[in-house]
């Protein structure tokens, strides 16, 4: 019997696609053995993102998301693999970057953008 693989989707952000670390955060997801089945890099349209980030459109912070995720283009990804969504979120660090750890992608390259 085949082993179930997960999927789960990840987006670098605008900033991370301007600041060149695209290759780090796929290489950092390909270190812990997944398999990227699908990539692609757009730009966002505002009704896009307002789907996408629908569960936060009561959030005082929804109108700026918005605007900051159509500021420029985003690389949205999907990887597979054993356990690849309590990874990734393992892997990204907290919501917040100013509570991510060092060594977790958004410890390690969030800025404040804000």
């Amino acid at each position: 019997m085949a082993e179930l693989q997960e999927r789960t989707f990840i987006a670098i952000k605008p900033d991370g696609v301007q600041r060149g670390i695209i290759g780090e955060i796929i290489k950092r997801f390909e270190m812990k053995g997944f398999k990227l089945v699908g990539m692609k890099m757009l730009q966002a349209s505002e009704d896009l993102l307002r789907q996408h980030y629908i569960d936060l459109k009561d959030r005082p912070f929804f109108p700026s998301l918005v605007n900051y995720m159509s500021s420029g283009p985003v690389v949205a990804m999907v990887w597979e693999g054993k356990g690849v969504v309590k990874t990734g979120r393992v892997m990204l660090g907290e919501t917040n970057p100013a509570d991510s750890k060092p060594g977790t992608i958004r410890g390690d390259f969030c800025i404040d953008v804000s």
